[in-house]
């Protein structure tokens, strides 16, 4: 019976904080949650699945754990003893917290020299929208002449594949020329995806990586005159256009009324852009020239002729586009009847001069007296967006981080590249996604500091108290910008979200110490004293909550299969974290929080 009551009891007392660790920690992911498109589908169901483990680990903690207690624990089995290793520890840290205490210059030394190394290894992190994820095979994007046949176009392609299958890496390729049927895609006999199915990385020649494979790529094919290529990945390639209407990690655009200015200005900031380190695929996007029939209309002649502007382009797109005056039914479906001049009429443009057009008094003019006829080079596609032209240029990035390569780019572009009157410059791409969740998530992360500071204010019925776990948290969270800098590893929209959970264990930690150290002054512990107990107290609590978190996140941060890429900067970041937040939190929160919590917090009533 006795055994019962302490069951009941101890279930009772740690229900309280149990509970406000677990709200914590999901309070801390509110920025997860908030997250779109792209970011937000990768990470959107971690932070759910998480955030519903710890209710469910909440209840289970709460109701099944201690009934299991009732029915196993004997009385024998509650005497157990510390190993030796841990109680000496533990003594050694309580005298290590009193002597901090009572020096605080040191402690305040160590926190300068922590924030100092913190800034500069984060000065020199890169920046990305997300780890590039392997998907084991490529996409060449081929860009051939828009003038070329279509069987010329697949002996181009046949020699792009005989190029690709040299390589032992290489299982098999595969062209797809031009459109679908379906209409789905706006690319011309002169364009292709090229599929490459790759090897195992494990049958691949010794010394050999993706990044190096498609260099080699790359050299093979730029032999072939007269052709373009841009490598990608099967999904990413289908995601860049998605965001920007253009194959590449980076495009630059420029919007204005004048073609052959805007060409001219775009070919001055590849010139500026070939200089910058990291840049490949470096080109314009799809500006391609075509020969034309151009028919230039005189206006003086059409006047002096009495023939209006739009009578005249009527004639001449019937003559050569075709008109449907009518259609007729066959078997329950309408089929349009177009009337249009021969094929041998509109070839030949001493015809097309003869064509008749009526004047106001009832004659009739030839073509070639009221207009310029000529075959002259002009532009396959004129693209248009935000209701104005607009050219653009691409390029990837590769051996550098996105963010560096975009600030260097935009740098060496207002530098050396004059924008004529009239037109605008805009920048797109996958950094904008990068920009955008981080603008968001600038937003959003105060307002959960908020709600953690709500909820840690609750749990210990103190505003210095819970003023000194926030004051702290991010001092402990400093490992994580260690943790990619050693790794290599940019910061990320997943790194990003391992700070945000890394928060919520900081809290954790921050939240056990303080609470005991309060416990204690409420009962007439003076300050030192109450430190010293109170943290020693927790000690194991600190360290099993942060080894757990450690142990579990470690196959995360080494694993090496596919879409490991997009785990492995959320792991890192917790798992270093974690290890500045343990240092923070037994050595740096004691001695902050003899400078902020002077008062005794006050007492809990027995009703509360």
């Amino acid at each position: 019976r006795d055994l019962l009551g302490l069951i009941i009891h101890s279930a009772i007392d740690v229900a309280k904080p149990t509970f406000f660790a677990m709200a914590i920690i999901i309070a801390a992911l509110i920025p997860v949650f908030t997250l779109q498109r792209v970011e937000g589908r990768i990470f959107r169901p971690l932070s759910l699945t998480y955030s519903f483990a710890l209710l469910g680990a909440l209840v289970f903690a709460l109701t099944i754990v201690p009934a299991l207690c009732a029915v196993a624990l004997r009385v024998k089995d509650t005497e157990v003893q510390e190993p030796p290793l841990l109680v000496r520890l533990r003594a050694a840290y309580a005298r290590a917290v009193g002597w901090l205490v009572g020096h605080r210059l040191v402690v305040a030394a160590g926190v300068a020299a922590l924030i100092v190394s913190t800034v500069i290894a984060g000065s020199r992190l890169g920046s990305e929208f997300l780890p590039e994820l392997d998907e084991g095979d490529l996409v060449i994007f081929v860009e051939m002449p828009p003038s070329i046949a279509l069987e010329r176009g697949t002996d181009v392609l046949t020699e792009v594949r005989r190029r690709l299958l040299k390589f032992p890496e290489v299982l098999e390729t595969m062209s797809e020329q031009g459109r679908p049927e379906d209409g789905t895609d706006d690319e011309g006999v002169n364009m292709s995806e090229t599929f490459v199915h790759l090897a195992q990385k494990d049958q691949w020649r010794r010394g050999w990586d993706k990044d190096r494979l498609i260099e080699a790529m790359r050299a093979s094919l730029t032999e072939i005159p007269g052709v373009s290529y841009n490598f990608s990945q099967p999904i990413k390639d289908n995601v860049e256009e998605a965001v920007s209407g253009v194959r590449g990690q980076v495009v630059l655009k420029i919007f204005g009324t004048d073609l052959d200015v805007m060409k001219t200005t775009l070919e001055k900031c590849v010139t500026s852009l070939s200089k910058v380190a990291g840049v490949v695929d470096l080109g314009l996007y799809r500006d391609a020239s075509v020969p034309q029939l151009q028919i230039v209309l005189d206006r003086g002649a059409l006047a002096r002729a009495g023939i209006t502007v739009g009578t005249a382009q009527d004639v001449v797109r019937t003559a050569l586009g075709g008109d449907v005056p009518t259609e007729y039914w066959q078997n329950e479906r309408p089929v349009p009847v177009r009337v249009i001049f021969p094929q041998a009429e509109r070839d030949d443009e001493e015809r097309i001069g003869n064509v008749l057009v009526p004047a106001a008094d009832g004659g009739h003019v030839p073509l070639r007296e009221v207009a310029k006829i000529e075959k002259a080079m002009g532009k396959a596609a004129i693209n248009r967006e935000s209701n104005s032209r607009v050219l653009a240029l691409k390029f990837n990035i590769e051996g550098r981080d996105m963010g560096s390569v975009v600030a260097d780019a935009m740098a060496a572009v207002k530098k050396d590249v004059a924008v004529p009157e009239g037109n605008f410059l805009g920048w797109g791409g996958e950094f904008e996604n990068q920009k955008r969740a981080m603008t968001r998530l600038s937003i959003i992360v105060p307002f959960s500091f908020l709600v953690v500071f709500a909820l840690l204010y609750t749990a210990l019925g103190s505003v210095p108290s819970a003023f000194t776990v926030l004051l702290v948290a991010p001092l402990a969270m400093s490992g994580g910008v260690f943790g990619l800098a050693l790794a290599h590893i940019p910061l990320s929209v997943s790194a990003a979200v391992g700070f945000i959970a890394l928060l919520g264990q900081v809290c954790l930690a921050s939240l056990l110490v303080v609470s005991a150290v309060d416990e204690r002054r409420r009962r007439g512990e003076e300050l030192v004293p109450a430190l010293s107990h109170g943290a020693a107290a927790r000690f194991r609590a600190v360290l099993m909550t942060a080894m757990l978190a450690i142990l579990g996140l470690t196959p995360m941060a080494i694993s090496t299969g596919v879409g490991s890429e997009t785990q492995k900067p959320f792991a890192v970041v917790i798992i270093s974290g974690l290890f500045t937040a343990v240092a923070v939190t037994l050595f740096v929160l004691p001695s902050a929080y003899s400078l902020i919590v002077r008062r005794v917090p006050a007492v809990e009533t027995e009703d509360e």
